[in-house]
């Protein structure tokens, strides 16, 4: 009883390793994403999709502003999609 045991131990040891070293290499993107989506935040966007990003800008302590930045999702000339900047908005608070 103790030997088939420890064979099935050895068994299951060998075939973990190479379990593990395919779920290291395996990408949560597929192959070529990055010519059909831009990404943001986890999320995928497709191409002429905008996203508006909204954040503080505090350079120094007495000047506070926020920035809203708009970016559309563009094919550039190489046919990845990447964002581009199309405006941004600068309010004091």
């Amino acid at each position: 009883m103790k030997t088939v045991t420890l064979g099935m131990a050895f068994a299951l040891l060998a075939t973990q390793a190479p379990a593990q070293q395919m779920l290291s290499t395996a990408s949560p993107i597929p192959d070529g994403a990055e010519t059909r989506f831009c990404y943001y935040e986890g999320m995928a966007y497709s191409e002429d999709a905008f996203v508006l990003m909204v954040g503080d800008n505090t350079v120094t302590d007495t000047v506070r502003t926020v920035q809203e930045r708009l970016l559309r999702c563009h094919r550039d000339s190489d046919g990845t999609l990447k964002w581009k900047p199309q405006s941004t908005f600068s309010t004091n608070n």
